[in-house]
């Protein structure tokens, strides 16, 4: 090989080495802006999810808070309610004794909506709850509805009653002072709604709001 053809295969290796450089940088920096472009997308996502999840604890936070309202204020209706039924409990200790008291014209309204009781099964409330929480609302659903099933019934009997109490005020007694078969209903349904409204307030205040109040916290 002369001078002149050495120095071509020179030049041309030259290039062929600058070329190979050059595409390795090219590679290499195409690789640091996708590395680049990748970590964006990461952060962004996890970003997002940290986003969704602080706007879901907050929606808890105030579900949580909402149950608490809403779980006093039942426990505010039933003792306003336990009031009313004095007149009613009173009369059963007479009945009880032996005695022949007039039952008092006195309805009960212990009915309790209980919507927010209702909405936390609903699909996007459920998933919110934590197991004491569930355990208390599924403890507390069918005791309220047997309650408000108990006051209607009773509401409905004593319609009756007083109109039978219209034409003789001892309608419901014997000769020796005990309470009529028909009219036993009364002293059973008194106690067991005024048991009933003592437990469901034993469950919100022992159980169910101490535990909602303890996840507003964590």
């Amino acid at each position: 090989m002369n001078d002149i053809e050495h120095t071509k295969s020179g030049k041309t290796f030259d290039r062929i080495k600058t070329k190979i450089k050059t595409a390795s940088s090219t590679i290499v920096r195409l690789f640091a802006e996708l590395a680049v472009v990748f970590i964006g997308v990461y952060l962004a996502f996890l970003l997002t999810d940290y986003q969704e999840e602080l706007e879901k604890g907050e929606i808890r936070i105030k579900f949580y808070e909402s149950l608490i309202v809403e779980l006093s204020g039942v426990v505010q209706h039933l003792l306003e309610e336990e009031e009313h039924m004095l007149w009613h409990t009173s009369t059963r200790e007479e009945i009880r004794k032996g005695n022949r008291p007039k039952i008092p014209a006195q309805p009960l309204n212990c009915a309790i909506p209980a919507s927010l009781l209702t909405a936390a099964f609903d699909s996007r409330n459920f998933e919110s709850l934590k197991t004491p929480t569930i355990n208390n609302v599924v403890l507390l659903t069918p005791v309220i509805e047997s309650l408000n099933q108990k006051v209607q019934n009773f509401n409905n009997l004593l319609v009756s009653l007083l109109a039978a109490q219209k034409s003789d005020e001892d309608c419901c007694y014997d000769i020796h002072g005990n309470i009529l078969d028909d009219y036993i209903w009364y002293p059973t349904l008194v106690k067991d709604i005024h048991d009933l409204n003592v437990e469901i307030r034993e469950i919100i205040l022992d159980r169910a709001i101490p535990d909602l109040q303890q996840l507003t916290k964590s």
